[in-house]
């Protein structure tokens, strides 16, 4: 039995706990391809189907060496369902990368849930939160991604290059809040503006 088989069992077991909205896939990390997935939220996801692009960028960046997992980081589903992901590394007994399991779990209905406690806490919104709310969607994912980094990084008023640990986490902190990292590929962006590493946002934001 290879390796990869040997977490099926448990991966079946993780599912049938998270529930319904949680779709666990096992990646063979030799051939880029699904080995194994516990409820597929989209048809295109099958034994076989090529490994996306997030988990292929984990790879070639080599998170893997240094890293055993990368935890709740935000993502979109092909559906644009929005998304809580963890992923796991798993290493044969020469420390080689096997294969990846991936938990997606989808959170549209918590942050809706979200949005209507702050609601009732702080009362209704302004209507200069609602404009900036739909002029947002007016935008493309890249350039909603790229406005956003911005209006932070402007309120902050210090150079990534000074920012201590303790406000590069604050920042991380209101980006999160904003939902930046429900768009796919902001962790890349966000690097690059803090010329620092994918792996090092992924752990200020392990942090919040």
């Amino acid at each position: 039995m290879s390796i990869l088989n040997t977490y099926i069992p448990f991966i079946e077991f993780m599912g049938k706990s998270l529930g319904s909205d949680a779709e666990i896939i096992l990646y063979d990390a030799k051939k880029s391809q699904v080995a194994y997935v516990y409820n597929a939220r989209n048809e295109e996801v099958s034994v076989g189907s090529p490994m996306p692009s997030i988990e292929k960028r984990f790879l070639e960046q080599g998170i893997y060496e240094n890293e055993s997992a990368i935890i709740n980081y935000r993502a979109f589903s092909a559906d644009h369902s929005k998304l809580r992901s963890s992923t796991y590394f798993i290493k044969d007994e020469e420390r080689e990368l096997a294969g990846i399991v991936t938990i997606n779990f989808k959170v549209d209905e918590l942050i809706e849930l979200r949005s209507l406690i702050n609601r009732l806490i702080n009362g209704t919104e302004t209507t200069e939160q609602a404009e900036d709310y739909y002029e947002s969607f007016d935008l493309s994912f890249e350039d909603l991604m790229h406005k956003t980094i911005q209006e932070v990084m402007n309120k902050i008023e210090v150079p990534p290059e000074r920012m201590s640990t303790e406000e590069k986490i604050e920042l991380i902190r209101a980006l999160d809040e904003k939902g930046l990292f429900l768009l796919k590929g902001s962790v890349a962006e966000l690097s690059k503006v803090m010329n620092a590493s994918e792996t090092s946002i992924y752990r200020y934001i392990s942090k919040l």
